[in-house]
């Protein structure tokens, strides 16, 4: 090799080692520097992105309808609906009977001359066939239009009663909480939706008339036009009781047994003038059901509405609160 050829071999030679050493400097570098870089990303991102779940709330999308709610019930409903009925003609008759007697009660006890009479029998048993609100929803069960009963209108009469107004006190306070847990300090405008509603069933026909009203239903909140400062929340409460009004068919125990069994023999016959008497002391839910199967009664959704403003600090409840309604 001459003198000129060792010279480009040398200068090769460099290259090459230099050619490593910036290799190694470019691996070590910027990987590290990824990292880094990544790792302040994810921070940012994480500090950025708003919370948009909490529990069973969300900040997106809107109020479920009845129809997403009862899907499944709304199906079940019309695949069954006069498909035919597993009691004998009479005794489906017997159970129209009743169910009729009691969505036209006034006009019944008008008709056998007989409300002194009946009024005596509640004083000294409890027992009554008077259901009131429940009367109007069973009137529409056997009115067989199936169209959604709105009862907006007697939201305060059923949040009278106590388990209904506990069952309101539990679904708000969740959504307050979940409101706290979503909205920060300074934000407005923000809807608080609830993606399931809540189930209650403790409602039993020794609760009175309001159990032909609901007996197991649903309940949900939803918060709109909700601003934060500080600890201090506001909002617009949209309080829903959501219902599918169908009676279960597997249900079997007796309704009336602990009013039926005070009865004096002159009660048991002043009764019997009206409606079948061994119907009535094995009336159960079931027998409502068949009534649907026969096409004698239909099951439909039901709904009510009561809409407040409230205020509240973080960490109170609904009855800490200042409720004020909506008119």
């Amino acid at each position: 090799m001459n003198i000129k050829n060792k010279w480009i071999a040398a200068l090769l030679a460099a290259g090459m080692i230099c050619a490593v050493c910036v290799g190694c400097d470019q691996q070590t570098g910027p990987e590290h520097s990824e990292s880094t870089t990544d790792n302040v990303s994810e921070q940012q991102t994480q500090e950025q992105a708003p919370v948009t779940k909490y529990g069973n709330f969300t900040t997106e999308g809107s109020a479920l309808t009845l129809e997403e709610i009862f899907k499944d019930d709304l199906k079940h409903s019309n695949d069954t609906f006069a498909t035919g009925s597993s009691y004998s003609d009479e005794k489906i008759s017997n159970v129209y009977k009743i169910a009729d007697y009691v969505a036209n009660y006034e006009k019944y006890i008008d008709e056998y001359d007989a409300r002194e009479e009946f009024d005596k029998l509640y004083a000294q048993t409890g027992f009554t066939m008077d259901f009131g609100f429940g009367s109007d929803m069973i009137a529409h069960f056997i009115g067989m239009s199936g169209e959604t009963f709105d009862y907006t209108d007697r939201m305060s009469e059923l949040l009278d009663f106590p388990k209904v107004a506990a069952a309101q006190s539990t679904s708000v306070n969740a959504a307050m909480k979940a409101a706290e847990n979503l909205v920060k300090d300074g934000q407005s405008g923000v809807s608080i939706n609830q993606l399931t509603p809540i189930s209650f069933s403790s409602l039993k026909s020794t609760d009175g008339p309001i159990y032909f009203a609901l007996g197991s239903y649903h309940t949900m909140a939803d918060l709109s036009e909700v601003q934060r400062t500080g600890d201090t929340l506001s909002a617009k409460l949209t309080f829903r009781i959501v219902d599918f009004y169908d009676w279960a068919e597997d249900a079997t125990e007796p309704e009336f047994t602990s009013y039926l069994e005070k009865l004096d023999d002159d009660y048991r016959l002043l009764v019997g003038e009206i409606i079948d008497m061994p119907t009535l002391e094995a009336f159960c839910q079931a027998d409502m059901a068949q009534l649907h199967y026969a096409g004698l009664a239909q099951n439909f959704l039901a709904h009510g509405t009561v809409v407040y403003n409230i205020t509240w600090t973080a960490g109170q409840t609904f009855d800490q609160a200042t409720v004020v309604p909506v008119n």
